[in-house]
């Protein structure tokens, strides 16, 4: 009975040796699976649960969330910093990509790099600063930040300032005045506003001062400004074609369409001749006509040009000058023969034209 009893003692110091000596560690790379922070062996260890997953694990708080594949809070969330991305060169979100979403190109506040912020009045394109512009003139807001807006900037001047209207003078103005509409809003319509006179009020018709219509076109058959009275017996149309210009024929006070107004001319003598009218009303002017032959075609009268059976022809060969406007000067022209005395383009002098040129 007492050896057993000894043997006992001594199996139980054993025990008791082995049993103080065990230890347990935790290693970082490994989750420990936990319901509540005893299962996590203390040491500021707590039990993390992560609400969308409902997993808890055993975690140590280091500190705020940082961009480390970490749980640092201890919140269940890695890297969960809730910060937007600046332009810092950081990662801030923690999305792996460092000032994504920031365009240096085009980002006026970090136009070319970061914090590189473009004057209230400029743009940032290419990366590069620009001079805004009034891109728009019909959006009430300043593009170019110059105190200026639409109308008033006279970068818009000639501009659209909307669906017919145009601006003008710094201000809108009604660009188009036979639609029945007060383009630039100013309650005036059509013919009725100034910005109209001169402009047409439809096809063969112009707006006029005091809100009037005028005919332009007395060739057509039609009344364009609706007075009643068309083409002739239009008295806006006197002195005006009555038919092609180049027939000449023009309306009378005596509301008759007649050549030259009433007036037919012979085309002959140096001045009909080079007048650029045809005065006989016959459809040929001036050089074209068989009784100018002979006449000059000089704008001065003079004898360099003169009208030949085919039309203009050059007579001044030694002048340098394209006298019968062929766009052919001197022995270059046809009209100067060979033999004829002429002066050559070098300033060597006196000479005779050969074969297109002063030798």
């Amino acid at each position: 009975m007492h050896l057993r009893l000894s043997r006992l003692l001594l199996l139980c110091a054993a025990l008791f040796v082995l049993l103080i000596s065990c230890t347990v560690t935790f290693t970082d790379d490994v989750k420990y699976g936990c319901k509540e922070d005893v299962d996590c062996g203390g040491d500021s260890f707590v039990c993390s649960k992560n609400p969308n997953s409902g997993r808890a694990v055993c975690c140590k708080p280091s500190g705020a969330e940082v961009c480390d594949a970490v749980d640092n809070d201890c919140d269940g969330f890695v890297d969960n910093t809730g910060k937007q991305e600046l332009c810092n060169g950081v990662d801030d979100d923690c999305n792996g990509r460092v000032d994504d979403g920031i365009d240096l190109k085009t980002n006026s506040n970090h136009c070319g790099a970061c914090n590189h912020a473009c004057a209230a009045n400029e743009f940032c394109k290419a990366s590069t600063c620009n001079v805004r512009l009034e891109n728009n003139c019909f959006d009430d807001f300043d593009d170019d930040m110059n105190g200026l807006k639409d109308c008033a900037d006279p970068s818009c001047e000639g501009r659209s300032c909307g669906a017919s209207c145009v601006c003008a003078g710094l201000q809108k103005a009604e660009d188009r005045c036979d639609d029945g509409v007060d383009n630039e809003v100013d309650t005036l319509t059509d013919c009725n506003d100034p910005d109209c006179v001169g402009k047409a009020c439809r096809r063969g018709c112009e707006c006029v001062t005091g809100g009037g219509q005028e005919e332009t076109d007395c060739t057509d058959g039609v009344d364009n400004d609706q007075d009643t009275l068309i083409d002739c017996l239009d008295p806006d149309c006197v002195g005006q074609f009555c038919t092609p210009p180049e027939i000449y024929f023009q309306c009378t006070t005596a509301k008759q369409c007649r050549c030259n107004g009433g007036v037919q001319i012979a085309e002959v003598g140096s001045v009909l001749c080079r007048d650029g009218v045809d005065n006989d009303c016959d459809g040929q002017v001036d050089c074209a006509e068989v009784s100018c032959v002979g006449q000059s075609c000089s704008p001065d009268g003079g004898a360099a040009c003169e009208c030949g059976g085919a039309g203009k022809k050059e007579v001044a060969c030694s002048n340098l000058v394209d006298d019968d406007g062929d766009l052919l000067i001197d022995c270059a022209d046809g009209d100067c023969v060979q033999g004829t005395t002429c002066q050559k383009p070098d300033g060597g002098g006196a000479g005779s034209c050969g074969t297109g040129t002063c030798d």
